[in-house]
């Protein structure tokens, strides 16, 4: 059985570690915060990520952590990624990113699997540490995961109640606009959700489509 690592083994990994140990998608490890393209983008709201990252030690405290909504390809997820990777860089924090796709995929597996991830992923824990470790946990893609099962929904909002409960931050991108939320996932996540994060719409041009015009 692999050995549990606590919340101070995580935050004081060197940078690099943490970086790797973020596990942001190959597409998008090499995007950072300035190359946020603002004239097809949204300026108000990259300011705002911004703003948020740079005041993260207060955020710590707080456990306030982010809501990016919007259309698809306005870059929320590359907004979200780009503040994980600056802040575990920079700081001594513990972080992840995930879609919500594959986090539902990982809770299955933990579930046929008496309650332990299998050996293919890399540590049988990495659920617990999402739940109620890491400092800082991207969730990309809330509400458009083939989710809309019940269990799906079910895995997510006891992702949400624990890292709530933890006072942990938790940066959601969406396609659902706030007053969707208690009707797809019910009124408790989304009083959380409000509670915990601030809501930032993302609006923008679909940048897949801009780049495919250009070329």
């Amino acid at each position: 059985m692999t050995e549990w690592k606590s919340a101070k083994y995580w935050k004081h990994r060197s940078p690099e570690e943490r970086v790797q140990n973020a596990r942001v998608p190959a597409r998008f490890k090499d995007k950072n915060l300035s190359e946020y393209d603002v004239t097809t983008g949204d300026e108000d709201a990259y300011n705002a990520v911004v703003h948020w990252v740079t005041s993260i030690d207060e955020r710590l405290e707080d456990g306030m952590g982010l809501y990016l909504y919007g259309p698809t390809g306005v870059g929320k997820t590359h907004l979200a990624q780009a503040a994980l990777t600056r802040i575990v860089k920079k700081h001594n924090v513990s972080g992840l990113f995930i879609t919500a796709d594959r986090y539902t995929d990982m809770v299955y597996d933990e579930m046929r699997n008496s309650g332990e991830l299998p050996e293919p992923y890399s540590d049988p824990n990495l659920l617990k540490y999402m739940r109620r470790t890491f400092d800082v946990l991207v969730f990309d893609g809330l509400g458009s995961e083939r989710a809309t099962t019940e269990f799906a929904r079910n895995a997510i909002i006891s992702l949400i109640d624990n890292r709530y409960e933890e006072k942990l931050i938790t940066v959601i991108t969406s396609i659902l606009p706030p007053q969707e939320l208690s009707r797809t996932y019910g009124k408790r996540i989304a009083s959380m959700l409000q509670e915990s994060c601030f809501f930032i719409k993302v609006d923008g041009q679909d940048h897949r489509t801009v780049f495919t015009n250009a070329g």
